[in-house]
């Protein structure tokens, strides 16, 4: 009920209906503690226009839902009113209300932890669409002002930790959501002072006393004026209790349902990967592979060490394996190296376990990843799954058996059969009434034998308990799933009977069925329903037939808040081999193609404008399928479609800082024929712009300067990526003349083009250039048209890089109004989903906190921001920020932490490039040498050592 109304047995979505029956069990829920007559029912679900076969379609209703939800739950009738008869256990607001009050009352770390899991039930609104029913709404009102009252406290109980990164944005999004409950706006203000930001606390003072007095016409409660004047006066009582360590974050998730009959696997695995480091787990597709090594992922992590997962399944070339692992790992390809020297160097004294899942499609060049990290990292435990080893030196294979089957003399012994225990379960859970009885005993053993106790054999065969007895099972399979006669005879036979039972399970779907169930194959990753509707409709409506699937376990559901649906790897493989086979690939794949470079382009739109954080979301998303498109686009030489794709992607990509789309722009833009395309320019540009964050600026220019050129021969717009691109290099390289130059021509470029966004961008560049060259007055007129063209488009990003630039202009004169521009960008920012803006803006606000006094605040910003700047691979603006770290560390004294900082810069050569200012190098010369002066030389060159031998991270 905490949500969209969802029935799920062991996780599994559990279809009750439509709407009308939806409803009924909802108000039953809602009365569950009174009960409802029939005659409230019919109003409940038809208000005063009833059917004359109202009552009838009631009890109808009735006697469906009381089968689906036996035995857990029952309704039950006494004197003409029905009662939903639920532990609380059975429904989510019951585990909710439980969690609560086995937390108690008291307000701690320990207490905010179980807190923080019991809003975890939470999936939106209560009752979701139907809380305006008047018969629900006094329950739904109940249970959102409990949740309210529940996260206040669990708010308090973080607030205690003061380690929480997450929080203050949790309280920004509550107080906007939320905006006249004070408790939050409270809560906001304290974490914002804990936080270092003393000022922006007291704004948030004035916004809401402004809020509450325009609203409501009331005054701040004497509560929030009593805390409003301790911050102002900078209480110690305020501060934070304790200081907590940081906590190292898990990336394996447990296998969502419980393992069966694995312990055994589970001790010895363990026990292995203590004293080996390149296990393999080989076996089967559908044999639990993934679910072990998920919950030894899991194990690992309990014992304080990490853990990472990095599913390869969506990985189709065999040179994207190293950059998905780098990227899974948040390890960013050093200048001119290789990623898989970087990797090596990252991992190379780290104790950490790697789980490359699913290899078997690449395996080759896993294999050759493998071998070179269990090599050259001694601390490294490398954990694989595939259908075969991966046959390097020191592997240790684990060949992953099928569940047990009782034998004919242990048919009683339920527990010495796994593969009867798991079918049971799974079958109950999609037939709830499912019994297995004495004589049907052996039928099921022989059933599950003839399965050979594979996992997903049994479970996709347990669906079927829906609408086949066990008898039939068994004879369908008698006929069909014959390891003499069906299929190859070579390869793993035990992979052979696991494709039978999927072609099994194909052959029970209808022939419109069949048809979906192939083409959904052609799906990268997970897919929206529009996806479907576009990609595989060719005579027919797909949204039916893509639920009837849904019914059949055959498609999954990812996330019904985004409705988003993905096939299982070992299915999407038997699928694509329909689609072969039908002589349909090409097709579809062509429409794929076709629909994901219109979203592409409509999303190059849409983020131009105020929707821009629901585009930016929608290409997150599909950005496995974006990627399959650019893959199809090189391999069918679809120069159009490749470029077309690419400069449709380029804005996304740099906001977003998913700089592999610079890398897929480059193999475009050398594409044959490519050089002609009048989207060349734009292609070769995005290339540029990955040589600039990677800080190869010679490059970036040279690459930039094609581009340019190319963009004049063609006679075409080159979208002015081009000369950003060469603005930004020539002014990091101190050469400001020619970069204003080039940022003269982005601004003609954009105003000929009529194009606000693009010219908001071009004048924030030209503002800030201005400012960084001490002409703070033009940069701040330059930064207001820059705001006037943003105002035009109402793009989140443009607004926020003019606040960006009009905060800088200001800050010399007028440092409070500077810093609340800045801090307004950079909210902005985040809000729009443009990870680029909002670092970049909160660097200039850290900037100004450091000088202010609040050194060591802005120095743990500084440790997310440039964390920030190394998942994106962004090597300019890390070395910038690290350069700031470095003048802070000076400043305050930390000289031995701020000598290997500049090591590690000088061995990057980024100890004074990159100026802001002209004056930037000399003062980070002087720096040094004040640095040397009072370490002394030989202390000075022995800590800059030990920085230019450190790893990335």
């Amino acid at each position: 009920m905490l949500g969209p109304l969802v029935v799920e047995r062991d996780g599994v979505p559990v279809a009750i209906g439509g709407a009308k029956s939806r409803l009924l069990l909802a108000v039953l829920v809602a009365r569950q503690a009174d009960g409802v007559t029939s005659d409230q029912l019919c109003d409940a679900l038809w208000g005063a226009t009833q059917p004359r076969t109202a009552r009838t379609t009631v009890q109808s209703h009735l006697s469906r839902l009381r089968r689906i939800l036996a035995p857990e739950i029952r309704i039950e009738s006494h004197a003409s009113r029905y009662s939903l008869v639920a532990p609380a256990s059975t429904v989510d607001a019951g585990q909710f209300e439980d969690a609560i009050a086995s937390a108690g009352p008291s307000a701690s770390v320990a207490v905010g932890a179980e807190l923080g899991a019991a809003l975890g039930w939470w999936r939106g609104l209560a009752f979701a669409e139907m809380a305006e029913n008047e018969w629900i709404w006094p329950e739904a009102v109940r249970l959102d002002e409990l949740r309210l009252a529940t996260t206040e406290r669990w708010i308090d109980a973080r607030l205690l930790a003061d380690d929480d990164v997450d929080l203050i944005a949790d309280l920004d999004r509550l107080v906007t959501v939320h905006p006249l409950r004070e408790c939050f706006w409270r809560q906001l203000m304290l974490a914002l002072y804990r936080s270092g930001r003393q000022a922006e606390a007291l704004r948030r003072a004035t916004q809401l006393s402004r809020l509450l007095r325009d609203e409501l016409g009331l005054d701040l409660s004497p509560i929030a004026r009593d805390l409003e004047h301790r911050i102002l006066s900078d209480d110690p009582s305020l501060r934070a209790p304790t200081a907590r360590p940081p906590v190292a974050v898990s990336r394996v998730l447990e296998p969502p349902t419980r393992l069966v009959g694995r312990d055994v696997d589970i001790e010895r695995l363990n026990s292995l990967l203590s004293t080996q480091r390149l296990v393999t787990l080989v076996g089967p597709g559908g044999v639990g592979k993934t679910r072990l090594a998920r919950r030894l992922g899991a194990d690992y992590s309990a014992t304080g060490l990490p853990a990472a997962l990095i599913e390869l399944a969506a990985v189709r070339e065999p040179t994207s394996i190293a950059p998905a692992v780098a990227t899974a790992l948040d390890v960013q390809q050093r200048q001119h190296g290789s990623v898989e020297d970087t990797l090596t160097e990252f991992l190379r004294d780290r104790e950490q376990l790697v789980v490359l899942d699913n290899c078997e499609h690449v395996i080759g060049a896993v294999a050759r990843l493998a071998a070179l990290l269990n090599t050259a990292c001694p601390e490294l435990r490398l954990l694989a799954t595939s259908r075969e080893p991966l046959g390097v030196p020191g592997e240790t294979v684990y060949t992953v058996a099928p569940l047990g089957v009782a034998d004919d003399d242990e048919i009683g012994d339920l527990a010495a059969s796994p593969a009867v225990q798991l079918f049971c379960e799974r079958a109950t859970s999609a037939r709830p009434d499912f019994v297995v009885t004495p004589p049907l005993m052996p039928v099921l053993v022989r059933l599950c034998r003839r399965l050979d106790g594979l996992p997903l054999a049994i479970e996709l065969a347990a669906v079927r308990a829906r609408s086949l007895g066990l008898e039939a099972m068994l004879e369908r399979l008698d006929r069909r799933f014959s390891l003499l006669d069906a299929g190859p005879r070579h390869g793993d036979p035990r992979h052979h009977n696991l494709q039978n039972l999927v072609q099994w399970s194909y052959d029970l779907l209808a022939p419109d069925q069949q048809r979906l169930f192939a083409r959904l194959s052609i799906f990268a990753g997970s897919f929206e329903l529009d996806a479907v509707e576009a990609v595989c409709s060719l005579d027919d409506d797909p949204a039916d037939v893509l639920f009837d699937l849904i019914d059949r376990s055959m498609v999954q559901v990812v996330s019904l808040d985004d409705e988003r649906y993905h096939l299982l790897e070992t299915l999407r493989e038997f699928a694509r081999d329909r689609l072969d086979d039908a002589g349909a690939t090409k097709q579809i794949a062509q429409r794929h193609f076709d629909w994901f470079v219109d979203l592409a382009e409509r999303a190059a739109a849409g983020l131009l404008g105020p929707d821009e954080r629901q585009w930016n979301d929608r290409v997150e998303h599909d950005f496995d399928n974006v990627r399959a498109a650019h893959v199809f686009a090189l391999r069918s030489g679809n120069v159009d479609g490749a470029l077309r794709l690419v400069s449709s992607l380029c804005e996304f990509g740099l906001r977003r800082i998913r700089y592999e789309v610079t890398a897929w722009a480059q193999e475009a833009a050398h594409m044959d024929g490519a050089d002609t395309h009048p989207l060349s320019p734009v292609a070769l540009a995005t290339g540029a712009y990955g040589h600039f964050v990677r800080g190869e600026l010679d490059a970036a220019i040279g690459v930039a300067l094609e581009a340019a050129a190319s963009a004049d021969r063609l006679d075409v717009d080159g979208c002015g990526l081009a000369e950003r691109t060469l603005g930004n290099s020539y002014f990091y390289l101190g050469q400001t003349d020619e970069a204003l130059l080039w940022m003269d021509r982005m601004v003609a470029g954009a105003r000929a083009a009529n194009d606000p966004a693009r010219l908001a961008h071009a004048l924030y560049m030209r503002s800030v250039a201005e400012t960084s060259l001490g002409r703070s007055v033009r940069g701040a007129i330059l930064a207001g048209e820059s705001r006037a063209a943003a105002q035009t488009c109402r793009s989140p990003t443009a607004l926020a890089q003019a606040g960006y630039a009009l905060g800088l202009a200001l800050e010399s004169t007028e440092p409070a109004a500077g810093r609340a521009q800045l801090a307004a960008a950079t909210e902005l920012a985040a809000a729009a989903g443009n990870r680029w803006v909002e670092a970049f803006a909160r660097t200039a606000v850290l900037s100004i906190d450091a000088g202010s006094g609040r050194s060591t605040e802005a120095l743990q910003g500084y440790q997310e921001v440039i964390q920030t700047w190394y998942r994106g691979g962004d090597w300019v603006n890390q070395w910038l920020s690290i350069r700031h770290v470095f003048g802070i560390l000076q400043r305050i004294g930390d000289d031995e932490a701020a000598a290997v900082i500049h090591g590690g810069l000088s061995a990057a050569g980024a100890t004074y490039a990159l100026p802001f200012e002209p004056a930037d190098a000399a003062r980070l010369r002087a720096s040094v040498e004040v640095l040397h002066d009072r370490l002394g030389a030989e202390r000075f060159d022995t800590l800059a050592a030990r920085g230019a031998t450190m790893p990335d991270r």
